[in-house]
């Protein structure tokens, strides 16, 4: 659903401008188009997980299977740009590669990643160089 911001309208609710724009089918399989105020709709939102919450976990998993099954990119040009990204963060051993790297290890499962110090991470990191420089014999540690 999209936000637009409309000036115009104010809220009653909240006095915000931010509206999402949701579209509704009328008995006569009529659309129209309807503006809710985005800040109640989130609001109405949570307050519906809250009351449901298998229903939520059931939608989550859906959702899930159905990225998966989609290839979870819409388009070539955003996997592409998602790829370039991924290799430019393992070149650099960035924080999130780093994370990942921690995280996929079978022993770190069901950790969360803010529970990971920052000392694990460096040490992970330099693991990671050393590991390069075996591969390559010494030469260039960022290369691999």
């Amino acid at each position: 659903m999209a936000t637009i911001e409309i000036p115009d309208r104010i809220c009653s609710h909240c006095g915000g401008i931010k509206w999402r724009i949701e579209y509704k089918t009328l008995v006569a399989g009529n659309k129209v188009k309807v503006y809710r105020c985005a800040a109640r709709a989130i609001e109405r939102s949570n307050r519906w997980k809250s009351k449901h919450p298998e229903n939520v976990k059931e939608h989550n998993i859906k959702s899930c299977k159905r990225r998966r099954d989609k290839g979870y990119f819409k388009t070539t040009k955003e996997r592409e740009r998602s790829r370039i990204i991924s290799k430019k963060e393992r070149d650099i051993l960035a924080n999130n590669y780093v994370y990942r790297r921690i995280l996929s290890d079978p022993e770190m499962k069901g950790i969360d990643r803010t529970n990971i110090p920052q000392t694990l991470l460096e040490i992970k990191r330099k693991q990671l160089l050393l590991t390069r420089q075996i591969k390559n014999n010494g030469k260039d540690k960022n290369s691999y």
